[in-house]
């Protein structure tokens, strides 16, 4: 009796028990948290491919604020700047010219067709989430195929709204500083509703940049005069708006505009700093993205774009009949893009995708001949990747054809350029990958190449390439080092049928020529560590290394001959060193370029100085519940020093400017 007594009463007691812990229907309960520490391993690190990337925070802590300031940190690359806050800014990546180098805004292209390059001077980085250059193409392969039909890329992705409690997000802010620099910026994001919302911001520029300049005169006559007609009033607007579909599936539609006037400073000579150019910007385009993405099989990205740009270049002192030159350029685009990825398995991929666009370029010089180009881009890419390891594989075809409404047009141009890259992962900890990358590429010549009066030659080939790199990757993390990685890549870049001008008749009247060959070989070094607080202190230093030698091919018989080629420095080596206490920061970077040589023959006289500059900044952010505040105070080159990256161009001394940021 007593035992069935006990069995009995065990059984209520459980029943009793599991019914008091059956949660009632409005019950909630708070699960105790996990912590789950490790460290996570970048993008960059990982990739196949060579890649270099600034998050928004360490776009934040350097001084300056457009893509320009941002990729010239970068190893390998050769930044070719005339000077001043609105000088012509252009990237050479490798040795390989600006021209290789395409320019993406959240897959968008930004295209110049009369002159292949891209001003970065002109695009900002105030509202950007990240900056990369990328060489070869991105391992992401649901790309427009545009992205593959460049030797490198720089990618700049705009910065994604997060709506915490609430619909509106603002932030505000002004810079002034030395030169007379006048900068407020603005940027409104607001969600419409729970699947829709619209972003939109404001850069206004503004700087007298009338910088002082020593000239050397000899026997102790030097000079410090003030910078001419380098001025600048510019005016960059971006807008979108962004759509998630029922399936998940996202469409956009994206706005950017970009308006400036500016001066063309002229070089300095000797007793006549006289300048009184002036350029006219005003750049458009529209962007319609639709992307859709199943997880288990297939990835879809529609590109349909219009652009833009208009240009007005005024000499009111050249020597005609007319007393001026005032050329007007008009370039617009008609561009749609289509790309497909299918993944048949977990470990493989294959896309397909197809470019067509059209160009046109307007001009108001007499017997402008209004060249049309017509291009069809296709692209075929296999990714395949397990366990340790990864391969990608592409093939683009390539199909342009010219146009012009007087004169002869430039032939016809069939290309198919392979790639292929592969990567495998050798240990564990450390971390060590070995990557190899081939790549052959082309550039198209440019409208002005063919067709600019008196210096066009409608008979240009495309100036090929090819790519090779060769590269060892480590990263871990041990004790006080929250994370560390090392690269090291050695490169070697073929171009045949280089595009060069050349004299003819006289040294007034040049041409355009495929005589060119040049030999490049070189190496990179990266190193990135990022520390555990240690004392409310936690530190973050970045540095690159570059050696390059570009050498001329072309002529055995020629004085150039196995000379470096003109503007490529030897050495390059860049530095990012920062220390967070709490709401404060405190960086400093570091910039140095080696001696190169303004013309082909390597001689004395032709040389360049190297330059070495630095910049700090110090940032404070305060944070409260609904806004924070930022503060950023910056000195450009700090030990004011006078250089010059294109001859007779010099450069700004010290600068300094003030920042304040106001986030709701």
């Amino acid at each position: 009796m007593n035992c069935r007594f006990v069995i009995l009463l065990c059984i209520i007691l459980d029943y009793g028990v599991s019914f008091a812990q059956k949660p009632k229907k409005d019950s909630t309960f708070r699960l105790k948290e996990v912590e789950v520490f490790g460290t996570k391993i970048l993008n960059k690190d990982k990739s196949i491919m060579p890649m270099q990337t600034l998050t928004k925070v360490e776009i934040t802590k350097l001084s300056g604020n457009t893509v320009a300031d941002a990729v010239k940190t970068f190893s390998g690359v050769t930044l070719k700047d005339y000077g001043g806050i609105g000088g012509l800014k252009t990237v050479m990546v490798r040795s390989l010219g600006a021209n290789h180098t395409g320019v993406f805004m959240d897959g968008v292209p930004f295209s110049d067709m009369a002159t292949g390059q891209i001003d970065l001077g002109k695009v900002s980085t105030e509202n950007s989430d990240d900056v990369s250059l990328i060489i070869g193409q991105s391992s992401s392969i649901c790309l427009p195929a545009r992205y593959y039909a460049s030797a490198s890329i720089i990618s700049i992705q705009s910065e994604k709204p997060a709506f915490i409690n609430k619909n509106i997000n603002v932030k505000a802010g002004i810079k002034t500083g030395s030169f007379g620099l006048f900068n407020p910026v603005l940027t409104i994001q607001n969600r419409w509703n729970k699947t829709t919302y619209f972003d939109f911001s404001f850069d206004y520029t503004s700087a007298a940049g009338d910088y002082p300049v020593k000239i050397d005169y000899g026997n102790n006559l030097d000079s410090t005069q003030k910078r001419k007609n380098s001025d600048i009033e510019s005016l960059n607007i971006n807008g979108s708006v962004v759509s998630v579909l029922c399936d998940s599936s996202k469409l956009s539609l994206k706005l950017y505009y970009y308006n400036s006037e500016r001066g063309l400073p002229g070089a300095v000579i000797y007793y006549n700093p006289f300048a009184s150019q002036r350029l006219w910007n005003s750049d458009f385009f529209a962007n319609l993205q639709f992307r859709s993405n199943n997880k288990k099989h297939w990835e879809w990205l529609t590109n349909l774009k219009f652009s833009r740009n208009w240009l007005r270049y005024l000499d009111p002192d050249y020597l005609n009949t007319s007393g001026k030159l005032d050329n007007h350029y008009l370039q617009q685009e008609y561009y749609f893009s289509q790309a497909v990825v299918w993944k048949p398995v977990d470990s493989l991929r294959l896309s397909l995708a197809s470019d067509f666009f059209i160009n046109k370029l307007d001009a108001n010089l007499d017997d402008f001949v209004t060249p049309i180009r017509y291009s069809f881009l296709n692209v075929f890419v296999l990714q395949y990747f397990r366990n340790r390891i990864e391969c990608n594989g592409n093939l683009l075809a390539t199909l342009v054809h010219d146009e012009t409404q007087k004169g002869q047009s430039a032939p016809s141009r069939s290309i198919l350029s392979p790639s292929f890259s592969a990567g495998c992962k050798l240990m564990d900890f450390p971390s060590l990958r070995i990557r190899f990358l081939y790549k052959d590429i082309f550039r198209m010549p440019t409208f002005n190449d063919l067709y600019y009066t008196l210096v066009g030659n409608n008979k240009l080939n495309p100036e090929y390439a090819r790519e090779y790199n060769l590269g060892l990757t480590a990263y871990c993390n041990f004790g006080f080092i929250d994370y560390v990685s090392l690269k090291a890549d050695a490169f070697y870049n073929y171009v045949k049928d280089k595009i060069v001008a050349v004299p003819t008749k006289n040294l007034f009247v040049w041409s355009m020529r495929n005589i060119g060959k040049v030999d490049i070989r070189g190496a990179e070094l990266q190193c990135n560590i990022k520390t555990r607080p240690l004392w409310n202190i936690s530190y973050i230093l970045s540095c690159n290394y570059t050696y390059q030698k570009a050498t001329d091919i072309t002529d055995k018989n020629s004085s150039t001959y196995n000379q470096q080629i003109p503007y490529i420095p030897y050495e390059t080596f860049s530095a990012r060193a920062s220390a967070t206490y709490r709401s404060f920061s405190l960086s400093y970077n570091a910039l140095y370029n080696g001696y190169r040589y303004v013309l082909g023959e390597n001689i004395y006289e032709n040389m360049l100085s190297s330059w070495w500059t630095g910049d700090i900044s110090l940032l404070c952010e305060i944070k409260r519940a609904l806004y924070s505040v930022r503060l950023k105070g910056e000195i450009s080159n700090l030990f004011n020093k006078q250089y010059e990256v294109i001859r007779s161009f010099p450069m700004p001394g010290r600068a300094y400017a003030v920042a304040i940021t106001v986030v709701y």
